[in-house]
């Protein structure tokens, strides 16, 4: 999906400022890091997560992860709010780029690889 699609299913949720952030690869969209992404991953805190409970079709994914689905591209994870680092880009709450990185490099996938140099030179430049 591209920016502009990942922006209308974000703001479509409702969710309150700061009560979110766009994670990893949909973040990267933001920065023109990325042209497209295959889905969107959030960190949501409770209150996130009891609007969207109460708002839209939650499938569990991984109970002891807090990890759950809304439809077949949206993820999301239910984390304290000290651990939602993000800023503001077209009205949403996305991972900065130093917390992306932070979390590529956590895990260190193969597929990651190309996004953590590309954040490196990203950060390194700004």
């Amino acid at each position: 999906m591209d920016k502009n699609t990942l922006i209308n299913k974000v703001k479509a949720l409702s969710l309150p400022d700061g009560s979110y952030c766009v994670l990893a690869g949909g973040a990267m969209l933001f920065y023109g890091l990325r042209e497209q992404t295959s889905d969107i991953d959030l960190h949501v805190n409770e209150a996130a997560f009891a609007h969207l409970c109460a708002t839209q079709n939650l499938f569990l994914l991984d109970a002891d992860r807090r990890h759950y689905a809304i439809g077949e591209d949206i993820e999301l994870y239910v984390t304290p709010q000290e651990d939602i680092i993000f800023t503001q880009c077209e009205g949403v709450c996305i991972q900065t780029p130093q917390a992306v990185l932070d979390l590529k490099n956590r895990l260190n996938r193969e597929k990651d690889q190309k996004d953590i140099r590309a954040l490196e030179l990203y950060i390194n430049h700004e």
